[in-house]
């Protein structure tokens, strides 16, 4: 299982990817990623919470953790209540991302406009109130 820094790592990787999607002009594929990219970030926070090196998604642990659904991974990160306390901006921000899931990998080529796209991209990575730049503040 990824460590706490694998996990940070990969999350940085995957906001590169969405990027370099987005600029292609592939949204679909920049959102998906986008997903990732938050997924990670909250699970680079569990494993600080429980003050583990690797993320606990194994044996007793898989049906808690080995989640993709982010309402679940925030509040397994500790995050939820600092969330509801925190700017409107990054509600705003959370409202425009909590629809992702891995399922929509099945989504047909151009489900996503271009507008659509970069709405998510910058909920994640605007400064100081995108959801992946908050999460990062407290791994």
């Amino acid at each position: 299982m990824p460590t706490r820094n694998e996990l940070k790592e990969l999350a940085k990787l995957r906001l590169e990817e969405a990027e370099t999607l987005f600029d292609a002009g592939l949204y679909d594929g920049a959102v998906y990623v986008c997903g990732y990219v938050i997924e990670f970030a909250l699970k680079a926070r569990i494993c600080k919470l429980l003050d583990t090196d690797e993320y606990p998604s194994t044996g007793k642990f898989k049906s808690i953790y080995a989640v993709h659904d982010f309402e679940q991974l925030l509040v397994l990160s500790g995050l939820k209540k600092k969330s509801s306390l925190a700017h409107v901006d990054l509600h705003t921000n959370w409202s425009l991302i909590i629809p992702w899931s891995p399922e929509m990998r099945y989504k047909p080529k151009g489900s996503i406009s271009k507008d659509e796209a970069e709405q998510i991209l910058n909920a994640i990575r605007d400064k100081p109130n995108g959801v992946y730049r908050w999460i990062m503040k407290y791994w």
